[in-house]
């Protein structure tokens, strides 16, 4: 791979990373903010909260991938 496509690789799984941390947030607080007029059984707070803990894990693995890539780059400038 050349230097474009691992650059192109690291910002793309940046991305990617953002926009599942950023979807796991209000996943997340939507689930903490009480609700008045809409009562959840604990099954659904349950899978609520797999759903935020899943897209977190995620937005890591996407963060340690897009690190993965720079650091790749960096060697390949020296």
């Amino acid at each position: 791979m050349n230097k474009k496509q691992i650059r192109e690789l690291m910002m793309d799984f940046k991305q990617y990373a953002i926009v599942l941390l950023a979807i796991g947030t209000f996943l997340y607080i939507g689930m903490v903010i009480p609700d008045e007029y809409v009562s959840r059984s604990s099954m659904e707070e349950y899978a609520l909260l797999g759903a935020t803990t899943l897209l977190f894990i995620f937005s890591i693995l996407c963060f340690s991938r897009s690190l993965k890539y720079k650091k790749q780059l960096e060697n390949m400038d020296e």
